[in-house]
């Protein structure tokens, strides 16, 4: 298999491994537990390398690959819209779907882009620490960015790209894309900072 393909092949697993997390998030009435259990998303992606766009914003490949980061955001995009029309089948989930896309589109366009920032630093907190850490201490990493993100409201492009899908907010909507761009812009943005910091650190130890 070519390497642009396997690369997208990866990120549309990343894509429904995500919508996997966001599936049981819907499906549990506390927020706290559903919090916890929208990590065996992220987890997923990390153990079986997966490529995920959050993921990997934060190892500074907008800057280094924008072409590579592109694509993994579009396979991410196939992977959690394709779950997110299949689990949409059930009345609940798309119910609670609806209503969560809703709140979600009353947010300005830059709460949004600071959410997304807010969300990318937690999985960065995840994803690098799963790199580092050794033992329990990567899972626990991994559960607790995730939970932090989620109970803090914060925006996770790829997961709402699952969430829109399930509650079928797929029509042309301009504030929808308005929310995607705000969303990546974000988690991009987001990114990058955690990148420079990171590597201003490495560089004065």
């Amino acid at each position: 298999m070519k390497k642009g393909s396997g690369m997208f092949v990866r990120s549309v697993c990343a894509g429904a491994s995500i919508a996997l997390g966001g599936t049981v998030f819907l499906a549990v009435d506390n927020k706290v537990v559903g919090a916890f259990l929208f990590s065996v998303g992220l987890l997923t992606v990390l153990v079986f390398g997966f490529d995920l766009f959050t993921g990997k914003a934060c190892n500074g490949d907008f800057i280094k690959r924008p072409g590579k980061l592109a694509l993994i955001w579009l396979g991410n995009l196939v992977g959690a819209v394709l779950f997110g029309l299949m689990v949409s089948l059930h009345a609940d989930t798309l119910n609670t779907a609806a209503t969560l896309i809703a709140n979600k589109l009353q947010k300005p366009f830059y709460i949004v882009v600071v959410d997304a920032i807010v969300c990318e630093l937690c999985i960065a907190i995840a994803v690098r620490g799963y790199a580092k850490a050794e033992g329990v201490g990567r899972y626990l990493a991994v559960v607790l960015g995730v939970m932090v993100f989620i109970l803090c409201g914060a925006e996770h492009v790829v997961a709402d790209m699952f969430y829109f899908a399930a509650g079928r907010a797929y029509l042309f909507n301009v504030d929808m894309y308005l929310f995607f761009l705000a969303a990546s812009l974000g988690n991009v943005i987001g990114g990058i900072i955690w990148w420079l910091a990171e590597k201003a650190v490495s560089k004065n130890a």
